[in-house]
Order: C-alpha cells, then structure tokens, then sequence
C-alpha cells in the first residue's frame, strides 16, 4: 500500500530534501561520501560541505513556519478610504480622525505604512491656509483653475521648488506663449491653453518622474501661481490632457517652437554639424500595441517606442524630436529631419553625424544626391577586414587627434574611394587601426572640404547626443513611460525638448556653468524652497539665499520686476534672502 509514496523519498524534487536524504545516507546509512553525493545528485566536495554546515549549525533544512494572521487585518475598502482621503490632501491625524468618526479604528502608524504602500509620499510641512483653511476658514478650491486676480485675495504662502521662477524671465522672452496662443492646444472651462502648457512644463522643469505621480505638487499654491493657477492640476487632467493632441498639432507645435527659439537664441543652432540617434523607450504593460524595439539599457528586445533625435553638435540644443518612429521606416527618419530642417531653414548646409545602424546605404545616395553632407560609419564585413589587412604598411599614414581626454590620441589611417550598393557616387572612406579597439573603423562621408583629422574629430564628437539622451533619461525621466498612447509620448518627449533648451538657455548667463546639464543646474540653482508673496498687486517671491545665491544675483533679467503676461502683466519680483 505504499509503494506510491517510495518515490517521494527515493526521488526528491526539491534542493532542501535532496540535501537532507544525501546527509540522511551518509550519516546513519553508512553509506559512503562518493555514492551517497552522487545517488542525489551532488559532488562529493560539495556533500563534505554540507555535512560540515550541518555539525556547526549553518544548514537549516526545516526552517520553521511563520504563525500569525494570513493577511492585513485592514480591509481593501478601508484602504481605499484612506487613498481617496488623501487625495483630499489630508495629513495623518486628519485621516485617522476622519476614520474614528465612522467608527473605523486604526493607528496613525498604520495608515502611514498603507499609503506609503499605495505611492503617496509625505506631505510637506504646512501652513492652515495649505491644509484648506483661509483666513476665514472656508474651503479653498480642491480644482485647479485659472487665477482671476479681481477676486484674488492677499496672501502669504510656502512653494516646495521656489527657484522655478528663475525660469520665467526666459520663458516669457523665449515666445513659448505666444506660440502656444495661436495653435488650437486643448482648453478647458476651468483652465486655459496657456495655463494648462505651463502647468506641464513646471512639472518637467523640477524634473517630475511620471504625471501620476505628483501628488506632492498639486497643492502647492506657489507652483499654481507659475503656471497662473491655484493650484497645479490632478493627475487625472495630467494623464488625459496629452490625449486631445493630435500627433499633426505636436509636430506642428514642435516646429513653431524651434522656430521662434531660433529667432530668440540664433547662437544655439548655429552649429556647423548635427548629430542623430535613435533611442529606444520601454514600455512595461502587459498590453500594449507597440512593437518590439532593442532597448540598450535592458539589454533585450522588448516593447517600446523608437524615438529620434537630432541635436547641435556645438551648443548640445536639441532640434527635432519624433516618438513614433517604426522599424520599418526607421532607415527614412533621416529625411523627414531633413524635410523639417529645410522647411525651418530653407536650405540644410550642416553635415549630419550619425553610426551605421540609423539608416541604410539606399538614402546615404538620397542624401548624396541632394548634396546633402553626412559622416558615418560603415559596417564592417569579412571581405572588408580582409582588404584591409592587405594594405602594406607604406599606405597608413599616423595621424594624432587634438582632443585632451582621449585616451588613444595617435593611431594609422587609410583613405580611399568606395562606391557603395545604392550610392550612385564614390563616398571618401578613412579606416583607422590602432585606436584602442581590436578591429578597424571605417568612416565614409561624402564631405570632402574637410580635412581627414577634421572629419575623425567631428565624428568623435557624436557622444555628446548620449550625452543629451542621458541628461533626458536621468532628469527628465524619458524612460518613464507609462502609456502605450504615441501621442502622450511625443507630447511629453516635446516638453522635455522644450525644458531642455530652457536650462541650456539659463546655464549661458550662469559663469562657469554654460556647459552643466540641467540636473546640476536643478540641484544648485532651481530645487530650493521659498515663500510666495500677492499683497493685492504685486507678486514677490522670496528664496532663501544658499552657497550658489551670488551667481544668480550676477543675472540682470532676474533683479528687475518680472512683467508676467499669463498674470495680467502685474510684476513679480525675486528678493533673495538670509
């Protein structure tokens, strides 16, 4: 009757039992070390091991079982309570005294631990007026809308990112609103397109990791003022905004914005070369209609968006972006950037840079064919590395790169004529060897005003676009992407363009800061906390002065009374203090 249940004891199926009858044979069955480690699947070293475990009390092999209640003794409908109560930004005690009303009775640890658990973060230390008290103790409004300054009433209250307002001064000079007036951007009874534009671009500039995710914000009445609201909106009108857009408005807001910052700062496109790259940004739903794209940082296929940027090789600003890029028509991207550039330009006298994986042999002749100026690479091939092992030592010439940190400065180069498959004309083709890598470089252009080391230093200088990838990924959370929607995509990759450019833009008049990435900039100059002044007409916003104070108070625009257009003009003004 029980040979059913030998098995179980002659063929263990897990790690714990195999190890338990392997000891159980070696020690009271006689059995030798050799034939017991090898009846259970172990080598004798390592059975010697475990015995050894055993005898000094290492090897736990029936580890007890934890006792107690299975699950939380809080029930969901509570803890949704308790979420919703929240969001009504209510404190700790607020919650629990609420809850003990019902009657409902829980500890104040215990919902700090629930919410922590659902995503909340703490709330900010806060004033009554912060907690939905007025001077007169009535309610102020749960709903974000547009300040009506008729009606506003004195106040004195805390912002969590004061230096935000450093930015307004370049926004207002930028044209960001006048752009944003004339296109037909969603709107809202209760908020404007231009309120709703800055609402998102604050969030972007403090570097905000996911719209539903900013509880934190969205009561700050001094945030609110930035963007010319009471209070910056809910997650719920962050997640649905960006729906509204079409993908034609985002790339025609996209183009009238480049526009007018070319107008506004004609140093930051004046650049000679352009870099491109493709970066990939994952999606991690389990339903989702994207397609499988190769994402660097994971290492593995997976599904995502394939997005497309174009960046001035010598000022890092960032021209063109595009988020629903297809593998299919990956290879075209480059002349839709063309396409735009023109219509932006009317003529493409840049040379663009880019690696051998972002479009094919076919459109370099495309780009030949309209004189237009490209560096790449080519992709390397058996028959290739054959014929360049066979070039005689003679036909190398030493060249050495004038860029200080390059750990191999000097290495042999070849150039030559090739024609390519596709490519109508001969390209001019240099391969470089002995260059720190353990097979040859091949760079192919078809700009031949440049000389040989020229063209090997612009190509070098391609990693400045990672650079900026990185910067967007790390700061502006570009990977954080939380819809399989390709237009939220592209409208939150243009607000990060668009923030991008804002803190290239304020590091310039910041000395010996012009060439810092925004998260430096953000953590020495933005991210500090202040108090927001309205005494019935003017705005002041007061930030208390820290190590890097006196190089802002070096900028000019940010000691004069700030005219805010989305304010009815009235001034605010900056006043740093101790």
């Amino acid at each position: 009757m029980t040979d059913d249940l030998k098995a179980f004891f002659l063929i263990p199926k897990t790690a714990s039992q195999r190890q338990y009858e392997a000891l159980r044979a070696y020690v009271l069955e006689g059995v030798s070390a050799k034939e017991a480690a090898e009846r259970f699947g172990f080598s004798e070293a390592t059975l010697y091991v475990l015995a050894h475990h055993l005898r000094v009390g290492q090897l736990e092999l029936f580890p007890p079982k934890p006792t107690g209640p299975k699950g939380r003794r809080v029930s969901p409908a509570v803890c949704a309570q308790m979420a919703q109560l929240r969001k009504q930004h209510l404190s700790v005690a607020e919650i629990v005294a609420r809850l003990q009303a019902e009657p409902i009775d829980v500890s104040a640890r215990t919902v700090e631990r629930i919410l922590k658990e659902a995503g909340f973060s703490k709330l900010p230390r806060r004033s009554a007026a912060q907690q939905g008290l007025s001077k007169n103790h009535t309610l102020l409004p749960e709903t974000a809308q547009d300040l009506v300054l008729e009606q506003l009433e004195p106040f004195h209250q805390a912002c969590q990112v004061a230096g935000l307002f450093v930015f307004m001064p370049y926004i207002i000079e930028s044209g960001v609103i006048a752009v944003a007036e004339r296109l037909p951007l969603p709107t809202s009874a209760r908020i404007g397109k231009t309120q709703a534009l800055l609402s998102f671009l604050a969030l972007k500039l403090i570097g905000g990791e996911r719209l539903c995710h900013i509880q934190q914000y969205d009561h700050d009445i001094g945030l609110g003022l930035f963007a010319g609201l009471n209070v910056l909106p809910k997650p719920t009108y962050a997640g649905t905004y960006s729906c509204l857009l079409s993908a034609s408005l985002c790339q025609t807001l996209q183009r009238d914005l480049v526009a007018r910052l070319r107008t506004w700062d004609p140093g930051a496109f004046a650049g000679a070369t352009i870099n491109l790259d493709f970066h990939s940004i994952p999606h991690f739903g389990e339903q989702s209609e994207m397609e499988s794209v190769w994402c660097g940082a994971r290492n593995k296929a997976m599904k995502g968006a394939n997005t497309f940027f174009a960046q001035d090789a010598e000022t890092n600003a960032l021209l063109y972006a595009n988020a629903d890029v297809l593998r299919k028509d990956g290879a075209e991207e480059v002349l839709h950037f063309v396409e735009y550039w023109q219509h932006l330009k009317g003529v493409v006298n840049e040379t663009l840079v880019f690696d051998s994986r972002l479009t094919s042999y076919r459109v370099l002749g495309q780009l030949d064919e309209a004189d237009i100026k490209f560096i790449t690479l080519r992709t390397r091939s058996a028959r290739l590395k054959a014929q360049t092992a066979a070039l005689n030592d003679d036909q190398w010439q030493k060249i050495k790169l004038p860029i200080p940190k390059r750990k191999h400065q000097t290495f042999l180069a070849y150039e030559s004529e090739v024609t390519l498959t596709h490519c109508p004309k001969p390209l001019r083709q240099i391969i470089m060897k002995d260059h720190g890598r353990a097979e040859p470089t091949y760079v192919i252009t078809n700009n031949r005003q440049l000389p040989l080391v020229q063209v090997l230093v612009i190509y070098a200088r391609r990693w400045r676009v990672e650079n900026k990838l990185a910067e967007l990924v790390d700061f502006f959370s570009l990977n954080a992407l939380s819809s399989p929607i390709m237009v939220r995509i592209h409208f939150d990759l243009l607000l990060s363009v668009l923030a991008s450019f804002l803190y290239r833009r304020l590091a310039q008049d910041l000395p010996r800061f012009e060439h810092h990435l925004a998260p430096a900039i953000f953590r020495r100059f933005i991210d500090m906390p202040g108090k927001v002044r309205f005494d019935g007409h003017n705005f002041e916003v007061r930030i208390r002065k820290h190590a890097h104070t006196p190089i802002l108070l070096g900028v000019k625009k940010l000691q004069q009374p700030i005219a805010v257009p989305w304010l009815e003009g009235r001034p605010l003004k900056l006043i740093f203090t101790p």
